[in-house]
Order: structure tokens, then sequence, then C-alpha cells
């Protein structure tokens, strides 16, 4: 099996279960800062922090349409996720307007870097041992699939090529 494979897999099992303790606190964060006066908010993160997890599961859960900034979709749900966002302040502070343009309630910036407006509400997803465990647990319970001891792994990409190399 290969890591998109898995990925697609995963993608298709989404549910709130499968969020690990850091990105269930950014999830929270979100929905806390939902809407005006916050018409564009940041999650960033390292790669393989979950960033794009938290996009395919706003979708799945009908909360955001999720896409890519190189590739914009045209929301059909209240809330519009840009994955892999540019974080210069003039990109990002070009997006407000198009909050009321489209009619949606806010812009979600999925990107590696902390979005250049200090104004802007953002949050850090980074990964702790807790989480891999929790990743651990929940590919084991949804996928019957085996992660490896957790100890070494620095993203959720490490972990889950682990788990492929077992295969």
């Amino acid at each position: 099996m290969k890591l998109f494979t898995l990925q697609q897999r995963i993608r298709d099992r989404l549910s709130t279960d499968w969020l690990t303790p850091s990105e269930q606190h950014v999830w929270e964060q979100l929905h806390r800062f939902d809407g005006p006066p916050h018409r564009v908010v940041n999650v960033y993160g390292p790669p393989g922090s979950g960033k794009s997890f938290l996009g395919w599961l706003m979708e799945r859960e009908r909360y955001a349409t999720y896409g890519f900034w190189a590739n914009r979709p045209k929301p059909i749900l209240p809330r519009l996720v840009l994955d892999n966002a540019r974080t210069d302040r003039a990109s990002t502070r070009a997006l407000r307007p198009q909050v009321d343009e489209q009619g949606i309630r806010q812009i979600i910036l999925l990107s590696r870097l902390r979005v250049d407006e200090q104004a802007m509400p953002a949050f850090e997803l980074r990964i702790t041992e807790d989480d891999l465990e929790y990743l651990r647990g929940n590919l084991y319970r949804h996928m019957d699939l085996i992660l490896p001891e957790t100890e070494g792994y620095h993203n959720y990409h490490d972990a889950i090529e682990a788990v492929l190399k077992r295969e």
C-alpha cells in the first residue's frame, strides 16, 4: 500500500473521533473564533502536523469547503479552508473582502508559517507524544493497522510511513 492510498483510506473514515489532543484544541479554538469579526484566521504548523487533516475534517463535517490556495474552490459551505496558504500580509489582507463577496462567514488559512498579520487569530498545531499515541490507537481501532512504537516520529507522515513498512 502506498502513502497516498493510506491517507485516502484515513480520509474516507474521518470523524471527530480521529482528532488528537492537539488537533482537538485547535478545533475548539476555531469554533470559538468563528465568523465575524474574525473574517480570516490561520492554522499553522510544520509539514505533517495535521493541518490538512483538519481541513478535510471541516469539509466532512460540513463546516467548511476545503481547497488549495493555488486552486481556490467556490465555497458551498459557510466557511472556506485554503490549504498551503501564502503568509504575506498583502495576500492575506486581500482575502478579507472575499468573505462578503462570496457570502461566507470566514476563511481559514492553513500554512506552514504563521501569517504575517498580528491582528489575525492564529493557532499553532504541533505534534506531541500524546498525539502520536492517539494516532496509534485510531489506526488500530478504525483500520486494524499497527503503528510501531511512537518514539522518533516528528510528524504524522513519518508515523504513517512506518505503518506502511510493516505491511
